[in-house]
């Protein structure tokens, strides 16, 4: 099983990043922004990227600190869906090495779940 998600997910992967380059805005077009994507925590369960509506899911279940880096162009909506078992999930997304959005979830309501859900568009060029 995971075989092949991690084969499927080198297949998707390349292909929207194709679709994201072929995507340019008027307003940058020769811009490139760095992207970082981290998630923390333990028991992590979903690790998602959503990129103009396209869904990513990196490889799970893992504990401790896990990132991903891509390239994107003027007008990217970019978004991070996380989800663990345990407590204290933490996710970032860094825009050229600039932290533009964060969340945490300290399972305050003690479930033993915890989700962390985060965006931020590319307006500023």
């Amino acid at each position: 099983m995971k075989g092949r998600l991690l084969k499927a997910t080198a297949i998707v992967f390349p292909v929207i990043l194709i679709l994201i380059s072929c995507s340019k805005s008027g307003n940058s077009p020769n811009t490139t922004y760095k992207v970082r994507y981290t998630v923390t925590g333990d028991s992590v369960t979903q690790f998602k990227i959503s990129l103009f509506g396209n869904d990513v899911f990196l490889q799970t279940p893992f504990s401790g600190t896990r990132d991903t880096t891509i390239y994107v162009y003027f007008g990217a909506d970019l978004r991070l869906d996380a989800k663990a078992v345990d407590s204290n999930l933490a996710a970032s997304i860094y825009v050229n090495d600039v932290l533009k959005a964060t969340g945490t979830d300290p399972d305050a309501d003690g479930d033993g779940k915890t989700e962390v859900k985060i965006g931020y568009t590319i307006s500023t060029p």
